[in-house]
């Protein structure tokens, strides 16, 4: 059935169904519209991503450097005769511990002792020689005055007297170095010590000077370390360190820096540093390895946060800094310094106090807002 509606048809309708065809399109307007709300896509409220904070800390004033390094005594001396020859005994091991004046090698001395008989016999030649010119100079003295002699004759008993006497005073150094001789057949040591190297074995000829065995002092002990170039700066002789023993007890000793070496190695780099220890504890023992740490200022560096708090933009490093009032992050560019016990050392950018995001940085992005894992979710409202 269908309807025309003008100005005819209106002017033969009456008053109530004409409210009601009016009722009629409103509703159906009402029903397009809220069909079409309902297609429109839902504006969503951004959601707060979660996120772990750590607080910004000061820095202690300066740092500890802690190195590895070996126990070496402070003299290590190698022992060798004093003159050539042929050794026949040997009586020391490596490992073993020296006394002063234990004999720890010998010579075949027979050439030596020939060679000290020879110059006894020429003191001997000597001596007589000397008395006989002392017997013409006196005999020389009474004839003089009678002139059964000339001035002459005299003067030539006399210089003959002298070099007598001089030929007596090389014979006698001469006997007395080849006793010594004899002596330095036999190798003894003058400190105390141990063994740490045997060079030479019995039947073996060595020369004047060559090394037998290598002795380490006990009397005192140091800690050798390597250092690098760039930590020798805050270094100096006297400084205090704490060393520890990886195999012995878990107890810390004291020391302090004796020597820095003036060059540095040519293959590592490194300084040589030794560290000597003042009262050693009796489970040390040469090569041990030890652990050294060495308190140093350092006037740079005023906070330090965690590594995982570090981010990076356009190249630059960067932080994510917590708002507690709007609870929105900031990214903030910050200088590092380098690296601390617990974290990285920054230079500028950071202030005590401030939270710093820690975890899952490189999902987050300026003026983002954020919720801390600490706070309890609000309730769905």
């Amino acid at each position: 059935m269908r309807h025309f509606v003008d100005g005819r048809a209106l002017a033969n309708i009456s008053m109530p169904r004409l409210a009601s065809l009016a009722r009629a399109a409103l509703g159906l307007l009402l029903v397009a519209t809220v069909g079409a709300c309902k297609d429109e896509p839902k504006v969503e409220q951004q959601i707060a991503r979660p996120v772990k904070v750590a607080v910004v800390a000061q820095e202690a004033r300066g740092r500890t450097l802690t190195y590895s390094g070996a126990v070496r005594p402070r003299i290590e001396s190698a022992l060798g005769f004093r003159v050539p020859g042929k050794i026949v005994e040997r009586t020391v091991n490596v490992g073993d511990r020296v006394e002063v004046d234990q004999v720890i090698a010998r010579l075949d001395d027979t050439d030596l002792v020939l060679a000290e008989n020879s110059a006894r016999a020429a003191v001997a030649s000597a001596l007589s020689r000397r008395e006989v010119a002392s017997d013409n100079l006196e005999r020389g003295k009474a004839l003089l005055p009678k002139a059964f002699i000339a001035q002459a004759v005299y003067d030539t008993r006399r210089n003959e007297l002298d070099a007598a006497a001089s030929a007596l005073d090389s014979a006698e150094a001469q006997l007395r170095q080849a006793s010594n001789a004899v002596g330095y057949a036999t190798l003894k040591t003058d400190k105390a010590g141990i063994v740490t190297a045997v060079l030479g074995e019995p039947g073996q000829v060595v020369s004047a000077g060559q090394a037998v065995v290598r002795l380490a002092q006990t009397e005192e002990t140091e800690i050798a370390v390597a250092v690098p170039e760039q930590d020798c700066e805050h270094l100096a002789i006297g400084q205090p360190a704490k060393i520890s023993l990886w195999a012995g007890p878990r107890m810390g000793f004291a020391g302090h820096i004796r020597e820095i070496a003036g060059q540095a190695d040519p293959a590592t780099r490194t300084y040589a540093i030794r560290i000597a220890v003042s009262a050693p504890p009796r489970a040390m023992r040469l090569g041990m390895t030890a652990s050294v740490a060495l308190h140093v200022g350092d006037k740079s560096a005023a906070t330090v946060v965690p590594l995982t708090a570090l981010s990076q933009s356009e190249g630059n490093p960067v932080v994510f800094v917590v708002d507690p009032a709007s609870k929105t992050v900031r990214r903030t560019p910050v200088t590092v310094a380098g690296l601390a016990d617990d974290g990285a050392r920054i230079a500028t950018g950071l202030n005590p106090g401030e939270l710093v995001v820690i975890a899952g940085v490189q999902f987050l992005r300026d003026a983002m807002p954020v919720r801390l894992l600490d706070e309890p979710r609000p309730a769905p409202g």
